[in-house]
Order: C-alpha cells, then structure tokens, then sequence
C-alpha cells in the first residue's frame, strides 16, 4: 500500500509474517535506488516490489539498502529470502542488536552516525534503546510531510514490550525526549499495526502514570 508518493519519491509499506510485521519500502524515482526498512518473514510483495537488477544480482548491492530497527527475529528473518531474490545488500542496525543477525553481507553497526543516504535517499537516525539496546527509530522529511519509522518502539496506545525497570526507563526517556520532541504532525510508521501521530500519541500520554518499577506489556491509560 502506498503511504506517499510524489514526483520524486515512493514510500510504500507491506504486512508480513506470522506476528504480522510491517516491512517499509522507499524508492527514488529519479534513480530508482531504494531503502528497505525491516525484512519479516515471507516478504514477497516488499521484494517484488523493489526495483531490481533481475539478471545481474550483484549490481543491486549498489541500489538497495536495508536498515533494521532492532534485531528481534520477526523483523529480520526475511533476510535469507531477500539475499536469494536480491543478491547482496548492504544492511544497517544498531550497534548493540547486531549480534542478532547471521548474515555474511556488509552490516554496518549504527552507534554515532546521524542518517542513512543512498545517493539520493536520506533518513535521520534517531537512537531509541529501551526495546532492545540498539532499537533505533528512522525520520523521513519529505515535502512538509514527515514520518517516523519507529519498530517497537513506539504504538497506538503505548511503547514496545521490555524485559526489566531499567530497559522501561530507557524506552521511556526514549520516546519522550527523541520522540516527543518532533513536530506534533509528524506520523508514526510502527513495526506492527496501524500508524498514529505524535499528536494523537501525546494526548494518549497525558495520563500515563509513571511507575519506576513497571515493565513489560506497558499501555499509556495505565
């Protein structure tokens, strides 16, 4: 399904695997290169829907970027299916969630850099650790549209699951200093499940009742 598009860009999203994860797709009409955000399981139409190089694979390695939200395996066991039909591609994630992947591909390890460019493609990286330690979050500014790639991080209602306290208060200080802080209309792309702006997302907010000790399934009419 077409979220946006204009004379110069694409963006896309696709509904695969078991969990029902989102897969995201953006496309340059002017160079045809492409940025993939998550790869679940079965992802058949995101990679029919890519631009490719069908009879020589190893050219795509230049066209195509993958950038993965966070290492849970739902958003990241399309790969080996995306590497047969795609060839190589160069894959991008946080530092920390990069152990996750088995891929003998280039994988770059996100820590301090600041966007994603493919040639004329770019996002802004923004770190958002509390769902796993390297979750991060991908900003797209297009026209006077904006987005948000947020996998887990953020949802309709709430924040993405977490393992402790500690990791709920990362995902807290997340969301509220990093996510927060963009414009009220920017639109929240998650892993999973339908989109929200920020807007809508902070009026959910308002009456969360912050705990230190909570973890979890958390929702923000606790």
């Amino acid at each position: 399904m077409i979220i946006f598009e204009n004379n110069t860009l694409k963006l896309e999203f696709f509904i695969s695997g078991m969990l029902q994860n989102n897969s995201y797709l953006l496309i340059s009409k002017t160079t045809n290169n492409s940025i993939i955000i998550d790869i679940p399981d079965n992802p058949i139409e995101l990679i029919n829907a890519t631009p490719k190089n069908k009879l020589q694979k190893s050219k795509n390695i230049d066209t195509i970027q993958a950038i993965i939200t966070h290492g849970h395996y739902d958003h990241i066991e399309g790969i080996d299916f995306a590497k047969d039909r795609l060839g190589d591609i160069n894959i991008s994630i946080g530092l920390e969630d990069a152990k996750y992947l088995n891929y003998a591909g280039k994988v770059t390890k996100l820590k301090k850099l600041n966007k994603i460019i493919n040639k004329d493609l770019e996002l802004e990286i923004i770190y958002t650790p509390g769902h796993t330690a390297g979750s991060i979050c991908f900003y797209l500014e297009i026209d006077e549209n904006k987005f948000l790639f947020t996998g887990d991080t953020l949802f309709p209602g709430g924040p993405g699951k977490t393992v402790d306290s500690k990791s709920f208060n990362k995902i807290y200080n997340s969301i509220t200093k990093n996510i927060y802080s963009l414009a009220n209309e920017t639109i929240i792309l998650p892993g999973h499940g339908k989109s929200i702006s920020i807007e809508e997302s902070k009026k959910e907010f308002e009456n969360f009742n912050f705990h230190n000790l909570l973890f979890g399934d958390i929702s923000w009419n606790q």
